[in-house]
């Protein structure tokens, strides 16, 4: 039998920077044995132990109670948090689970799960049951960053078995939660079910479970490497990739880029459905179509050999009149800025309007030698067609004097003024487009 204590300690102490251990208490006997390996070890000033509450059970009040009660017995500071899952299947009840954590964790904190050797087998099987990848094979990892602190599961590699054993040895209390029983989720019906038959077949399942999600787990991370890598040759600003620049790669090689591409920006993994959609509805589609993607919320848009990842779009914001500044505004469909510049640019304090395309607007940009019409410029630009109608336009005396990021106007500018930047709405900072 493991030594538990010492197991914890040995695992808690090669994590010296953490300031604040968060412990997701349940209730359960897996949680409550964590809690108490803690309370033991570590001072109660540095403790959290933190209750979310599904509100799924009509008695998850009193279990909230218990909880409370345990934690004072202990010395423990707890926090109770209520949330409403979209529904109770396992999915919802974890993304409300999740996000309660996120509202909670700060900068140096660790959040202390109690999922064990069990719950890792089950994990796999489920996976692989749902037609996981590698990433998913390799199931729960020991730990990873989550929001601005990290996640530890530092009882990964016990059973559930040994973690009873010592609950009842130490003559701890815990709840019983009867949804448990329930075999209408998945992960119950294998736990109570299926893994009793194999690990009667195979002793040390668990064993061989942490030994494989292990490799899996360095092949994803092998995988996410070779992806950034990859990456770092095709993309052409956050949310685009130069589709010319995956022509060489192998098939698997370039959904290997995809799907991290797109889990970096927005979160998603995508399924290998959504590849294949994505090959035929978009990357093969004719030259003289502009094809696109649904993916959740975002969208997949292909335009020029380019693909852009793009967020749901937004309503833009009305036409306002401004002061030529160094500074920035916050627009509704993306970032207006105006910044120094050491050659031409307009003058600190001009009086502007900023409007939007209406049709047939001509202009003349600065070293053209002539006028051009709006949509010219912009299909010599490369802006992508839906951005064009809420590119911002900016006005002076009825004149346009910039299409910010694009060009600067004669006639409007001097020496030394500020240039006018403009980065259409996106998934990250780092996007954006301009020529100037």
């Amino acid at each position: 039998m493991a030594d538990l204590p010492a197991l914890l300690a040995g695992r808690l102490e090669c994590l010296p920077q953490i300031r604040r251990w968060v412990i997701a208490f349940s209730g359960g006997v897996d949680s409550r044995v964590l809690l108490e390996l803690c309370a033991r070890q570590l001072p109660a000033e540095r403790l959290l132990a933190l209750h979310i509450d599904h509100q799924v059970q009509s008695c998850s009040g009193q279990w909230a109670e218990r909880c409370a009660t345990i934690c004072a017995r202990l010395g423990v500071p707890f926090q109770r948090i209520a949330v409403n899952p979209s529904s109770s299947s396992e999915a919802d009840l974890r993304d409300a689970r999740y996000a309660a954590f996120l509202s909670v964790l700060q900068q140096g904190d660790c959040l202390l799960l109690a999922q064990h050797a069990d719950d890792q087998a089950e994990t796999l099987l489920l996976r692989l049951l749902r037609g996981a990848g590698v990433r998913g094979l390799a199931a729960m990892p020991w730990k990873r960053t989550l929001g601005p602190a990290m996640l530890l599961r530092p009882l990964l590699d016990q059973p559930r078995q040994l973690l009873e054993q010592w609950a009842r040895e130490q003559g701890l209390e815990w709840v019983e939660d009867p949804s448990n029983a329930d075999q209408g989720y998945d992960r119950n019906w294998l736990r109570l079910n299926l893994l009793p038959l194999l690990r009667g077949r195979w002793p040390a399942l668990y064993q061989r479970v942490s030994s494989t999600t292990e490799q899996l787990a360095e092949a994803s991370e092998l995988l996410d490497e070779i992806a950034a890598e990859d990456l770092r040759q095709a993309q052409r600003g956050a949310e685009c990739l130069a589709l010319d620049r995956l022509s060489g790669f192998s098939l698997a090689r370039k959904r290997n880029l995809l799907r991290y591409w797109v889990h970096r920006l927005s979160g998603h993994w995508m399924s290998g459905d959504e590849l294949r959609h994505l090959e035929l509805q978009v990357l093969d589609a004719g030259e003289d179509r502009m094809p696109a993607l649904q993916l959740g919320r975002y969208w997949l848009r292909r335009y020029r050999q380019r693909l852009y990842l793009l967020p749901p779009s937004a309503d833009r914001q009305a036409a306002f009149a401004l002061v030529v500044e160094p500074r920035q505004w916050a627009l509704a469909q993306g970032r207006l800025s105006f910044e120094s510049s050491n050659g031409p640019g307009i003058a600190v304090g001009t009086h502007l309007s900023l409007v939007y395309r209406q049709g047939g607007e001509r202009l003349r940009p600065l070293g053209r030698g002539g006028s051009v019409s709006l949509k010219q410029l912009l299909q010599e630009a490369g802006v992508p067609p839906w951005w064009r109608a809420d590119w911002p336009l900016l006005y002076r005396d009825g004149e346009i004097v910039a299409v910010p990021g694009i060009c600067l106007c004669e006639g409007a500018v001097f020496e030394g003024g500020l240039t006018p930047r403009w980065q259409p709405l996106g998934l990250s900072d780092g996007g954006g487009f301009g020529r100037l």
